[in-house]
């Protein structure tokens, strides 16, 4: 009943066959390769903007605390008693320490009325300290942390009652190196700097 059906039913040769696996291969690599590059710039991409992010919010939270140095609403610094004063920024060589009556009680009692940041070199990181609290990280993969006290003029200062402006400075690191990228064996970086004049240094 179907005998001319059956003599006219072709399939694929072994040959056929082959060369469209081979194909099929083919297109898949090109897809997943371009998949794969996609996910690699991602990858970077993010750690960029994670790089970006930490440097800015570590700069913020510096400039914000800087300006508030020598914070004095009852004017302790300017009574007759002196065994109450105290110093807005204190000059040292590793630690930027500040100092306010935040809660403007007139002595600086609080944890947080006293701040130190200090970088931690053996851990690429950026640490803050207030009272006689832990050294809390910032900012991790930072490749650099660098700060000068500045008298009234702008010159560099080592006198604590001299110092008028903070000049900061950081530089971080991306957290993993991009092979695209020649410099700093892949690991790209960002600085970020700015001077800061308290508005209670006078």
């Amino acid at each position: 009943m179907f005998p001319n059906l059956l003599k006219n039913q072709t399939g694929l040769t072994l040959t056929e066959l082959l060369i469209a696996l081979v194909l099929g291969m083919i297109v898949i690599g090109a897809v997943y390769s371009v998949h794969l590059t996609q996910i690699k710039r991602q990858v970077v991409q993010e750690d960029v903007l994670t790089m970006q992010q930490t440097a800015r919010a570590a700069l913020d939270m510096m400039v914000r605390e800087i300006r508030m140095a020598g914070y004095d609403p009852m004017g302790v610094n300017r009574d007759a008693d002196p065994s109450n004063d105290f110093q807005g920024i204190t000059s040292h060589p590793t630690e930027l320490r500040l100092r306010a009556d935040l809660n403007g009680n007139g002595t600086l009692t609080d944890s947080k009325e006293s701040i130190v940041y200090l970088y931690d070199d053996s851990t690429s990181t950026l640490r803050r300290k207030t009272g006689k609290g832990r050294r809390q990280p910032v900012a991790e993969h930072v490749k650099s942390f660098t700060f000068s006290c500045l008298d009234r003029m702008g010159r560099p200062t080592t006198h604590t009652p001299n110092i008028r402006a903070v000049e900061v400075k950081i530089t971080v690191q991306s957290e993993r190196p991009d092979g695209q990228y020649p410099e700093n064996d892949g690991y790209r970086t960002l600085t970020l700097q700015s001077r800061i004049a308290p508005r209670n240094l006078s």
